[in-house]
């Protein structure tokens, strides 16, 4: 049984508020659709496709694009939301995955865009969302996700343990996300082998890139890992800075979302296109 941690009775930050939100709306979703059932809809699905292979090899850089409808941080980001047109979009343009925010008090989503996207990207996808319970893991592979996202900062170390174990023995890899030093050593301890550095501090919503600069000479201590470099990524001399330093894959959201044009904002990262960076 995984212990869950209990915020604190004032909320502290965004952060705690939304997984505090997450555990009141997860008793409900449970009752609605009990485990047992979740398993044999995981009988259901597709073969889970290899984020591995997808980030790793080859010249080109790799992006897990996202599909995000809002953040807490900075409200609607896109008009005219379309899940499916996005990931096409994505898939047609060099994307190596999809990120599917699937929060829905806070990101304004559902788990349902999993299902929507999967005839329409050949590619993995990550369920993106606040993952703290066994339920969880299962609901992922239930809906078609290839691999899930665990937050390091939030988890605590046996939380983020377990959850990584019952993923592997599904077949369905995570992404540990980390913040800082002390997450770090929180997913070395985890044996996990897919590592995100979000250079976004999720508890204001501040970004600072200096934060992957630090971190990622730190996680290549360890050998084998894929590394992603997730937040505030808007443009190519960024990935290529990041390249030379030892990352693997970029996750990128709002700098696409936000975009007038997704492919060719997409084609201008991957070193394809020509800039469309203002800055």
């Amino acid at each position: 049984m995984i212990c869950v941690r209990s915020p604190t009775l004032k909320m502290s930050n965004i952060l705690d508020k939304i997984f505090a939100d997450k555990q009141k709306e997860l008793a409900g979703t449970k009752s609605n659709l009990p485990l047992a059932e979740l398993k044999v809809r995981m009988g259901d699905q597709a073969p889970v496709r290899d984020v591995f292979k997808a980030l790793n090899g080859g010249k080109s850089s790799k992006i897990i694009a996202e599909i995000k409808r809002r953040t807490p941080f900075k409200g609607e980001l896109r008009e005219n939301f379309n899940a499916g047109e996005i990931a096409g979009d994505y898939a047609r343009n060099g994307a190596a995955t999809l990120s599917i925010l699937t929060e829905s008090n806070h990101f304004g989503s559902h788990i349902g865009i999993l299902q929507e996207v999967r005839p329409i990207a050949p590619i993995p996808l990550l369920r993106k969302d606040f993952i703290f319970d066994e339920y969880q893991v299962y609901e992922s592979r239930a809906h078609g996700a290839d691999l899930f996202l665990l937050i390091a900062t939030w988890l605590e170390q046996n939380q983020l343990t377990d959850l990584l174990c019952l993923g592997k023995e599904l077949g369905l890899p995570a992404l540990v996300e980390t913040h800082n030093e002390y997450d770090m050593e929180k997913a070395f301890e985890a044996k996990a082998n897919l590592i995100g550095i979000n250079n976004r501090d999720l508890t204001n919503g501040k970004t600072d890139l200096g934060i992957a600069r630090r971190l990622i000479p730190m996680a290549l201590q360890e050998p084998g890992n894929t590394l992603v470099c997730e937040s505030g990524i808007s443009g190519r001399q960024e990935i290529e800075e990041f390249e030379e330093i030892g990352a693997h894959a970029f996750l990128i959201g709002e700098s696409l979302m936000t975009s007038e044009n997704i492919p060719e904002k997409l084609k201008e990262l991957l070193g394809n296109g020509e800039s469309t960076n203002k800055s």
